[in-house]
């Protein structure tokens, strides 16, 4: 049994720094000014950033992390999930990360590990394979966790 506890320490531990480093590339994104020609590199070709402010309705797919501070309705489609404290999601998503300071509504599935922070607010479905909720986060709705 101790084992256990260990691996799942272990697991729970590097979700925590994934969800960490995510929220550092938010925060970074958000104080970075907009240069004339943007800088391009592998890794940013992958990534999509929606401001505060801004409203998108349809499917979005993307590869590597998205970043939601503006307003989206549909699909949502990502590797790694980042909702800023203005972000608001209504629709189905699917992802492999999910990191929650903002809202997210209906449809969730989560393929390793979901956190909602103190001021997250989650409602609808969820499917997911960890979840981790800080005190003052908001779920309602219905939760079926898979085995992995």
């Amino acid at each position: 049994m101790a084992k256990e506890d260990l691996e799942l320490r272990n697991r729970l531990e590097e979700q925590r720094r994934r969800s960490q480093i995510i929220r550092e590339q938010a925060q970074r994104s958000s104080e970075e000014p907009l240069a004339v020609e943007p800088k391009r590199s592998n890794s940013d070709n992958n990534n999509l950033m929606i401001g505060e402010g801004v409203t998108f309705s349809g499917s979005i797919t993307v590869p590597g992390m998205a970043i939601i501070n503006g307003k989206v309705s549909g699909e949502v489609t990502t590797d790694s999930l980042q909702i800023g404290k203005t972000g608001h999601i209504t629709g189905k998503v699917k992802a492999k990360e999910i990191d929650v300071q903002g809202e997210l509504h209906e449809d969730v599935t989560c393929e390793n590990h979901i956190i909602i922070h103190s001021s997250g607010v989650v409602s609808g479905k969820l499917d997911y394979s960890e979840l981790e909720i800080e005190r003052g986060g908001q779920f309602r709705g219905n939760m079926n966790q898979r085995n992995n």
